[in-house]
């Protein structure tokens, strides 16, 4: 039985419309501050020029949900998948330093200390049932994330920043209010919340017991779906901005990348929605009916500790394991070439809120010495290193068996370890066990893959000392709580940059994790099918901007025009 032998051939709609709304653009102050290292292009040997409209795609994608909402999506591993349904008040995302205007025509600052914002919303937008999207809808929204259960996503009105106020001012205005300052509200709030229908949810005491598709004003309604199985979505006719260049989407839920790139080759999928092994991109080069394409993702992967251990809660301990760690070697060896070093620290190298010029310096002679200073050395003989009271230690390397680049990352680091004293072992198991095991806080390092969400949004990586594990960092050291309160007090754009560098700089020599390495984002598809892919940061190619019409694609998009050699 084939991937796709159970789901029904889907029908062809109605014809494409060939012009767009015009949508202004928003020009709010933008705050670059490094410069993009992973370009958009195409890496096959034969750059094809194929269809730019498609009746039907099937694209595979690997993260299940029960239902397509911001509550039952569960995480950011596949949100462009909920944005396909969801607008927001601007675009595309918090990752770029900047917003467009899409829901909203303008997000402006009321006051000069941040703390009070208006929107003006977008007239004539209507929800896949036809009904008009009102400021209620808005309010609403954020008020229901402010005031109910939380999400991946609620964070960004009830705690980072916390929005006091939600208030409708006018018929089409809106204004916003927070006891903080919120200087980036327009770059960081206004493009990360999905606007949701007033008359769906205001009903729903239980979100995640929603089981009808989300109603929103997206690009594409979805119609039918099975969860862990596919989801079916077709073009919205009445989308403010023009109706998509595909008629219809089915996304076939693929959770092996072996299987998910075997159908690809055979033809059952015309893309997959994952990030391509590096291995296949020498493979695949010269493959006459795939496309492949390079676009920065930002995702990454990076190296946890457990910093409940007590072991691990000493500031000049994590340094000297900083100059133990050797990222290239895995951008090398495992990534074969296809990614930038983690040496670069957290957050992501390509991220616009990230400081230029960080780096972690490997030096095995320095973190030697730093370790025989905390007293970890080897009291019984035996070749490697011990606790201070005479314990040995062979720290435990957790690792999932589906990620088996995860696997030689663990393998290495070992080795790694090893070579600066210390005894380690890799324990690999299955997903479920990985997850259950991490929560529970039994494992000394584990390895795992960090979105977009977490690598490159200012607000979340504030977000993040919210955990307790971060809590006892800020307890126990003042400078880096002196950092954290700096960044809360900053009233400017300018301020809070500033801040956050600080706070950055900080974290790299100090770190509360280690990042490993950022993959470059290599994504594949069937030309043939559709040839209309645009880059967009923190997605890749897979987003709905990939469907839109031009007007949609500017200010939210990036062309694969990028010339690789071969």
């Amino acid at each position: 039985m084939t991937v796709l032998s159970r789901l029904a051939t889907a029908t062809a709609v109605s014809a494409l419309l060939s012009a767009a709304v015009p949508v202004a653009a928003h020009d709010g102050p933008h705050v670059a501050t490094s410069e993009r290292h992973t370009a958009a292009g195409i890496l096959s040997a034969t750059d094809h020029d194929g269809p730019k409209t498609a009746k039907h795609l099937r694209i595979g994608i690997w993260n299940p949900a029960g239902n397509i909402t911001t509550y039952t999506i569960g995480n950011s591993w596949n949100d462009w998948v909920l944005y396909l349904s969801l607008d927001k008040l601007l675009e595309p995302s918090p990752y770029l330093s900047k917003g467009r205007s899409w829901l909203a025509t303008e997000v402006v600052p009321v006051t000069a200390d941040g703390r009070v914002w208006e929107a003006e919303i977008r007239q004539g937008v209507k929800f896949h049932d036809g009904s008009e999207l009102t400021v209620d809808d808005v309010v609403f929204t954020y008020e229901y994330y402010r005031d109910g259960p939380a999400n991946r996503w609620t964070h960004h009105v009830s705690d980072v920043p916390r929005v006091e106020k939600i208030e409708k001012i006018s018929p089409t205005r809106i204004r916003f209010t927070s006891e903080r300052p919120m200087p980036n509200f327009d770059l960081v709030t206004a493009p990360e919340l999905p606007i949701l229908q007033k008359k769906q949810w205001e009903t729903i005491k239980n979100p995640r017991s929603l089981t009808d598709p989300a109603i929103g004003t997206g690009p594409y309604k979805l119609v039918d779906y099975k969860a862990d199985e596919y989801y079916h979505y077709v073009a919205h006719d009445q989308y403010w901005a023009g109706k998509p260049l595909v008629d219809e989407l089915t996304l076939i839920m693929i959770k092996d990348p072996q299987t998910m790139f075997a159908a690809l080759k055979s033809g059952e999928i015309d893309g997959a929605a994952r990030a391509m092994p590096p291995e296949l991109v020498e493979q695949w080069r010269n493959d006459p009916a795939i496309e492949i394409a390079q676009a920065p993702s930002l995702w990454g992967t990076w190296m946890q500790m457990n910093l409940d251990l007590p072991v691990f809660n000493n500031r000049d301990l994590r340094y000297a394991l900083s100059l133990a760690i050797q990222p290239d070697a895995m951008v090398e060896r495992i990534m074969l070439g296809r990614a930038q070093s983690g040496k670069h620290g957290w957050p992501h190298l390509d991220s616009t809120w990230t400081k230029p010029g960080l780096a972690v310096p490997y030096d095995a002679a320095l973190a030697r010495k730093g370790f025989d200073n905390q007293g970890l050395v080897d009291k019984d003989k035996d070749g490697f290193r011990d606790m201070p009271d005479g314990k040995p230690i062979d720290w435990r390397i957790l690792v999932s068996t589906n990620q088996p680049l995860h696997v030689r990352a663990a393998e290495l680091m070992v080795k790694q370890f090893a070579d600066v004293g210390f005894k380690s072992h890799v324990e690999a198991v299955d997903a479920a066990t990985f997850a259950n095991l991490s929560n529970s806080g039994q494992y000394d390092f584990a390895i795992s893959e960090i979105t977009p969400h977490g690598l490159a949004d200012q607000d979340q990586y504030m977000q993040f000392y919210s955990s307790s594990q971060m809590r006892k960092l800020l307890e126990s050291e003042p400078e880096r709580l002196a950092l954290y309160n700096k960044w809360w007090e900053a009233d400017t754009r300018d301020k809070r940059k500033d801040a956050s560098f600080e706070l950055q700089a900080y974290e790299v020599k100090y770190p509360s994790r280690f990042m490993l390495w950022y993959p470059d984002g290599l994504f594949a598809y069937r030309w043939q099918s559709y040839d209309n892919y645009a880059s967009s940061s923190g997605y890749g190619i897979f987003h709905k901007y990939s469907f839109l019409l031009e007007a949609g694609r500017i200010g939210t998009t990036a062309p694969l025009d990028a010339k690789f050699p071969h």
